[in-house]
């Protein structure tokens, strides 16, 4: 058996031990990366969890502000019920698109026609009533195109004994957050009863128990067919006398 210089034994000792120092690094770098591979998929699968534990933002519908409120006066139409000059939601409705009246000038289309005002109804908890005033375009007639324009809520607050009625624009109309309509009538609680202390017909019915809630009906007049006059009549044969002997031209 032959022996190897001390040196040369030393450098192939020195090598032996660095192969292996690098092939364990070399192992523990592919645990590692085995490790967080097996992290990062866990940590991937409680984030999806999360995100579908959280409630989805819903998209925000921006809607501009072109409808001057002076085309529904508003003010007005909230005077009616005030004033009683109204007795229920049918008759505020018929009010509104009566032209004689000259509430409503709206023209949400532009074909240079008036159009429609339908009053909606919304029963909320606690007695609170909201009327909504949708606008049917004339050009098209159809209840899917149509625009709420204004709200008439009306909130009784059994703390007070107040039957608060706030009339607002939409926010189609121009500056529709700077313009209220406001005023309190009192009232009278009899377990969840709500009895205007006015004499009001529009109160007595709006408060009615078991009341359904109202949907207005929106009419578009069509114009009436054309008339076709037949007349009728005896047709009589001439006989023509010629004398000469001309001949016709």
């Amino acid at each position: 058996m032959k022996h190897l210089p001390l040196s040369l034994w030393t450098l192939v000792t020195l090598t032996a031990c660095d192969a292996a120092v690098v092939a364990n690094a070399q192992s523990d770098e592919i645990v590692v990366s085995e490790k967080q591979i097996a992290e990062a998929v866990v940590n991937a699968e409680i984030a999806e969890k999360v995100g579908e534990a959280q409630p989805k933002a819903e998209a925000v519908v921006v809607v501009e502000a072109t409808v001057k409120p002076e085309t529904l006066d508003l003010e007005s139409i909230n005077f009616l019920v005030k004033k009683g000059k109204v007795k229920n939601a049918a008759d505020l409705e018929k009010k509104i698109n009566n032209p004689k009246e000259k509430l409503n000038t709206v023209d949400i289309d532009g074909d240079g026609k008036i159009d429609k005002i339908q009053v909606v109804e919304v029963q909320k908890p606690d007695n609170v009533k909201v009327f909504e005033l949708h606008v049917i375009p004339s050009k098209t007639k159809k209840k899917e195109d149509e625009v709420i324009i204004a709200f008439i809520t009306f909130t009784p607050d059994v703390e007070t004994k107040q039957l608060i009625v706030k009339a607002t624009y939409a926010p189609i109309v121009i500056g529709y957050d700077t313009i209220i309509y406001d005023y309190h009538v009192p009232i009278e609680v009899k377990g969840e009863t709500i009895v205007v202390v006015e004499s009001n017909p529009f109160y007595g019915w709006l408060f009615i128990a078991s009341r359904p809630a109202f949907i207005g009906v929106y009419i578009y007049t069509a114009p009436p067919p054309p008339v076709i006059i037949i007349h009728h009549g005896w047709h009589h044969k001439h006989k023509h006398k010629h004398k000469g002997k001309g001949k016709w031209h």
